[in-house]
């Protein structure tokens, strides 16, 4: 009996013993995945060779793209540079007037200058950047001052002061000429009477308008309430009267400006470098006269301040420049010359008319010598 159950027992475990067996043999045992060096914690790096032969070759992705590969990491094919033609008409919302002679002389002069790209810019769009600023100077601002009681001495004061702070706080010309227009569109457009008390805030806020309007990096309302006005004039009336002049205005600030019509025509007849530093000086003295800004646009005005800066500085070809001047701006010669007769004496007499004003000839270079040159 004790025979018969010790074989029976003895097969049991066979039995088992060889279950186990084959579970091993089909699965993997834990010290082939895991090498013995590595449970001893002394890990063994064994290097094998490279057969170079069979080292797959590897793509430049620098310069050609794999297309098994999804990489943004390649070079894009170059384009080959295209060329615009100039012939091809450019359609435009302003009537545009055909290109003058003037224009077209240019082109000798633009291959001349290549290495300068506001040559070719003023060849190719510059009677459309003409039209465009005679097209919004267009609007008379005649007796703008009939219906307050800021007398032209005072507004004259202003625009001296005007010259003192842009240039103080090294504003552009730009910026005075904007805050000068901007003065005097408003007070053609508002319905409200105002008082000489009344042209300080208002010439304070047109330059705060201005400088944001021009500058790169414009005047802080912090400073212009404490340098500025000296802390007579508070934010919250520079803020109010900034949003009357702009609501007068019906919030279009653009427009142009002496400055802009002149440096264009001088670009367009090609003396922008002799004429514009004396030009642009005979410009900011038109804007102390009112009888002058009130009765003749921009583009009369500019063109008086040309033919006076040929006269004087462009002696040997003045008819010539004066001519293509006329032409450019499509302005009356006779009416021209008249006018630039009475800027001329405006020049000559203007210590004798503004007798305490002496911020233009402080904060402009060579004042005294054109002044000198205007009087023989």
């Amino acid at each position: 009996m004790k025979d018969t159950t010790r074989r029976i027992f003895e097969k049991e475990n066979q039995a088992e013993v060889s279950n186990n067996m084959d579970k091993r043999t089909n699965q993997k045992s834990f010290t082939q995945l895991v090498s013995l060096n590595l449970l001893n914690r002394q890990p063994k790096i064994e290097f094998k060779s490279i057969d170079i032969k069979q080292q797959p070759q590897q793509l430049n992705y620098l310069t050609q793209r794999n297309p098994n590969v999804s990489s943004l990491h390649y070079r894009p094919e170059i384009k080959q540079k295209t060329t615009i033609s100039t012939t091809e008409q450019i359609y435009s919302p302003i009537t545009v007037r055909q290109t003058t002679s003037i224009s077209q002389s240019n082109q000798n002069y633009l291959n001349k200058e290549q290495k300068n790209p506001q040559n070719k810019l003023t060849y190719l769009y510059g009677d459309n950047i003409l039209t465009n600023y005679q097209a919004q100077d267009s609007i008379q601002k005649f007796d703008f001052l009939k219906k307050h009681s800021i007398t032209t001495n005072l507004r004259a004061k202003m625009v001296d002061w005007m010259i003192e702070v842009l240039t103080s706080y090294k504003c552009k010309d730009q910026t005075f000429f904007m805050a000068v227009r901007l003065m005097d569109t408003f007070l053609h457009h508002t319905t409200k009477q105002h008082a000489p008390q009344d042209l300080h805030l208002v010439g304070v806020t047109c330059m705060f308008i201005a400088s944001k309007f021009e500058e790169i990096y414009p005047v802080k309302l912090q400073i212009v309430h404490e340098k500025i006005a000296h802390k007579k004039l508070s934010k919250d009336e520079i803020k109010d009267k900034e949003s009357q002049i702009a609501q007068a205005l019906d919030f279009n600030f653009v427009g142009t400006t002496l400055s802009e019509i002149i440096s264009m025509t001088l670009q367009l007849i090609n003396q922008y470098q002799k004429l514009h530093q004396f030009v642009t000086y005979l410009a900011k003295i038109v804007l102390y006269d009112y009888e002058l800004i009130s009765q003749y646009n921009y583009s009369s005005l500019s063109a008086a301040c040309v033919i006076i800066g040929c006269n004087l500085l462009c002696q040997e070809s003045s008819d010539e420049i004066i001519s293509q001047t006329l032409q450019v701006l499509n302005v009356d010669k006779d009416e021209t010359v008249e006018l630039s007769n009475k800027v001329l004496n405006l020049a000559k007499n203007f210590d004798k008319l503004f007798p305490n004003l002496e911020n233009l000839k402080k904060f402009n270079k060579n004042a005294t010598l054109d002044i000198i040159k205007l009087q023989k």
